[in-house]
């Protein structure tokens, strides 16, 4: 820190829980230092390689969420009618503000180690949701188990749930986010391995964009990122040591044998095309 404050009795508050560390913060600046304060708890976020976040003491993963200045104390006095709502508000020069700081973990998803790497000064974190979904096996591709001569009925339509985990990645404080590789890979599926997954069981289903303030400069400019959420979604089916994906049906052919194939039109177009999905992950300025 270049600017001197004091930490207020009773300050830090750290919380605990199964999200990881939060923490709070109650310091005191002078009025006229609280921008530049701001600038060192939130860091220059208007290109890579500024500064980062200010981090929670010996908690290197842990770092400022939120910056939030109150008066201190709070004054009674009148400072006077004002008449433009634009350009005047009250002034407490020579006097103190209270900083609160809200400090959360910004640890990239926890235990997973097969994350997508991102630029530093920006992190990712992880959320998964299970889901499923119902597919009808043609009856004539099937026997039973206690007796494989007995007819099975062709109007039997088996059934079977195949899970489908919903993954969403979320990317902060990102500058340049890559608009083409998103527009270009959202509705394909994975080529490689990702996420664990065997290649073309994971479908890149979109992104949703906010806005997300990131600091504010040596000239008191606000600079502004993008958080942007990923969503993919893994059908993975299992038979025996075989893995089949998003672009696999059941075969029913009865000159063949019965099974899982892929399924393309006559042109050889597969119902999904498949992509790259590292270059979600890379700044449109790299």
């Amino acid at each position: 820190m270049t600017i001197s404050f004091k930490e207020l009795a009773g300050s830090p508050v750290e919380t605990f829980s199964p999200e990881g560390m939060k923490a709070q913060r109650r310091l005191l600046v002078a009025w006229e230092d609280r921008l530049g304060m701001l600038a060192e708890l939130l860091g220059d976020g208007q290109e890579f390689g500024g500064r980062t976040q200010a981090g929670y003491p010996d908690c290197p993963n842990v770092a400022v969420a939120q910056v939030r200045f109150e008066p201190w104390p709070p004054s009674p006095d009148d400072q006077g009618a004002f008449d433009d709502v634009t350009t005047q508000l009250n002034s407490y020069v020579g006097r103190f503000v209270q900083v609160v700081v809200d400090y959360e973990l910004l640890d990239a998803a926890g235990s997973r180690g097969d994350l997508p790497g991102v630029r530093p000064g920006t992190f990712l974190t992880y959320r998964m949701e299970f889901g499923g979904e119902y597919v009808a096996l043609p009856g004539q591709a099937m026997v039973w188990s206690s007796d494989s001569s007995l007819p099975v009925p062709p109007d039997a339509v088996p059934t079977v749930r195949v899970p489908v985990a919903k993954h969403v990645l979320t990317w902060h404080r990102v500058v340049g986010p890559p608009w083409a590789a998103i527009r270009r890979l959202t509705g394909t599926i994975n080529a490689a391995a990702f996420l664990g997954a065997a290649a073309e069981t994971v479908l890149f289903d979109g992104a949703t964009a906010e806005r997300q303030f990131l600091g504010i400069d040596s000239l008191r400019r606000a600079s502004f990122g993008w958080r942007i959420a990923y969503t993919f979604r893994e059908k993975t089916i299992r038979v025996g040591a075989s893995t089949f994906g998003w672009n696999h049906a059941y075969r029913p052919l009865p000159h063949a044998t019965p099974g899982w194939d892929r399924l393309h039109d006559e042109a050889g177009n597969y119902l999904y095309r498949t992509g790259d999905f590292g270059a979600l992950f890379q700044s449109a300025e790299s």
